[in-house]
């Protein structure tokens, strides 16, 4: 079926009515406690990003490792961003069950090895290995979701989605104060294993064998047969994955171990270039190849549509300032304004909250009144940018009250760009290349996470060695980039100069994702048609 959204969506309804008539919804009780227990999965992966964010200051001071801080957060966001088509695959061929169980375990179990990293690297690994498991839990969760319920009912689920994960993240920063304030951070990871055992216990219940997949009756001997496991891409996966990681690693590391002139730092960026370029033409090989068993990671045929290709732009651009912002702010409250991790996390919720409602709202008025998603894209672009233009204009040494303000705006253009990308989705695509197209929609926003959070790294790192060399002796400067609480034992003047050195590199990280924001207003004109718009509304 072709690609082209406007034809699937208005005129080829025939094909998608086709595929639900064979589908078998869920109703009853378990409809219910599989609800219940995806919106706990995503909660439980979701709240990772802004409790987290919000910890990272007393983390990387109990762990001596503050230049490394983004990688706490990176290190989780690139594994995310490589395993979610695996994922998605996978579950085409052993259920949507197995999977989310599978990676629900995986992302617990890595929570507990992250609340008990004993050193910064060790903490790294851990949060890149809870990134596989989450990769699987959100994923699924959302293929989930599309499957149990018809495409009419879609539009409640979608505000369903959009209040958890925007639950999680007003509720994320407030679990942080309150963890750090009363506990250790360590519980920041250590909630997530019993949580995550009870949404274990609610989907291995509710959710019927072999739900999700072609033929519901496979059994597990069958899905592990050879001719199964051979159509799983992975040289597409470990292309992508290896293309990321390297890209991400060369602007974290830039601003710590190399130069830009280094051999290191070129190394990785050819080398990611190369594997960037090998993607692209290994995904046009098997797509074009009609004899191919293997099954791409992503289709070609993606390319082919418009607005498609317009939707994996604007998730990948706001995809950075979203975790840029939950990233920024509690550090620039923490470091520049000395505050508390709670009174930071408490700041941080006219975001959040602003983030929910917008989320929840664009999707109610979009299904309701059958508005074009083109619209809400444009909108929540126009708000971003109007936002972070806004936050990096704040005085270098308040944080004033307008900057909640500013907050609220920057939240609700992002809100509203991520509740209308994932209700518009299933409407975008063939039914075939729903699970692959639910990967490519996540692991674009998240990669641009990624790369949004390693060129604020950069930034960072790059102003507090250069600018504070001269300010600060070597050893003092080595101490305060393990452990920030060494301002505390500086001298009012010399406090003085350092938090304006940070607030300096915020403001630069703000004025960067200005820039994504900008880029998000093109990328929502690919959408955009003659005549009759695209809506989220079977025909």
């Amino acid at each position: 079926m072709d690609l082209d959204m406007q034809n699937r969506i208005q005129d080829d309804g025939s094909a998608n009515a086709k595929s639900e008539s064979v589908t078998n919804y869920l109703t009853g009780w378990r409809l219910i406690v599989t609800t219940v227990g995806v919106l706990l999965c995503l909660y439980l992966v979701n709240i990772e990003v802004t409790i987290v964010s919000t910890s990272l200051v007393s983390i990387t001071n109990d762990l001596h490792g503050f230049e490394k801080t983004n990688w706490i957060v990176t290190g989780y966001l690139i594994t995310y961003t490589g395993f979610i088509i695996i994922w998605t695959k996978l579950s085409d061929i052993f259920g949507r069950k197995a999977a989310i169980i599978a990676a629900m375990v995986l992302f617990s179990a890595f929570s507990g090895g992250c609340g008990g990293a004993q050193t910064i690297n060790q903490l790294i690994i851990f949060r890149s290995l809870q990134g596989v498991g989450a990769a699987g839990a959100y994923s699924m969760s959302i293929l989930t979701v599309y499957d149990m319920v018809p495409k009419n009912r879609l539009a409640l689920n979608g505000v369903f989605i959009s209040m958890a994960i925007a639950g999680a993240t007003l509720t994320g920063p407030i679990f942080a104060g309150v963890i750090n304030e009363h506990s250790t951070w360590r519980w920041v990871f250590f909630m997530n294993v019993p949580a995550g055992i009870i949404a274990v216990a609610l989907l291995a219940v509710s959710i019927p064998a072999g739900f999700g997949t072609a033929s519901p009756g496979t059994k597990v001997s069958q899905a592990l047969a050879w001719h199964n496991i051979r159509r799983l891409d992975f040289l597409g996966a470990g292309l992508l994955l290896s293309a990321s990681l390297l890209l991400v690693a060369a602007l974290q590391e830039t601003a710590i171990e190399f130069t830009w002139s280094s051999g290191a730092t070129i190394a990785m960026l050819t080398l990611s270039g190369l594997c960037w370029i090998t993607f692209f033409m290994w995904e046009w090989y098997l797509t074009e190849r009609a004899t191919s068993y293997i099954e791409p990671v992503f289709p070609w045929r993606f390319m082919r549509s418009r607005p498609w290709v317009g939707m994996l732009i604007t998730t990948f651009l706001v995809g950075s300032p979203f975790n840029v912002v939950v990233v920024a702010i509690p550090q620039r409250l923490q470091t520049v304004s000395a505050m508390s991790v709670l009174n930071a996390g408490i700041r941080l919720i006219p975001f959040s909250l602003s983030g929910a409602l917008s989320s929840a709202l664009a999707n109610m008025v979009c299904s309701r009144f059958h508005i074009p998603p083109f619209f809400f894209l444009l909108l929540g672009a126009a708000l971003n940018l109007t936002g972070l233009s806004l936050l990096s204009s704040l005085p270098l040494d308040d944080f004033p009250r307008s900057g909640y303000a500013y907050e609220a705006i920057t939240a609700s253009g992002i809100g509203c760009t991520f509740g209308i990308l994932v209700l518009a989705t299933p409407f975008m695509v063939a039914a075939r290349d729903l699970a692959v197209a639910t990967g490519a929609i996540i692991q674009f926003r998240f990669l641009g996470g990624a790369i949004g959070l390693s060129i604020a790294s950069n930034i960072l790192n790059s102003a507090l060695r250069s600018r504070l060399a001269g300010l600060l002796d070597a050893e003092t400067l080595r101490l305060l980039l393990d452990n920030i609480d060494v301002i505390k034992t500086l001298t009012p003047d010399a406090q003085v100069a350092v938090k304006e050195v940070f607030s300096r590199a915020y403001r630069t990280q703000f004025l960067v994702t200005v820039g994504f924001a900008a880029a998000q207003i093109p990328a929502a004109f690919l959408l955009l048609k003659r005549g009759r718009q695209i809506r989220t509304i079977e025909m």
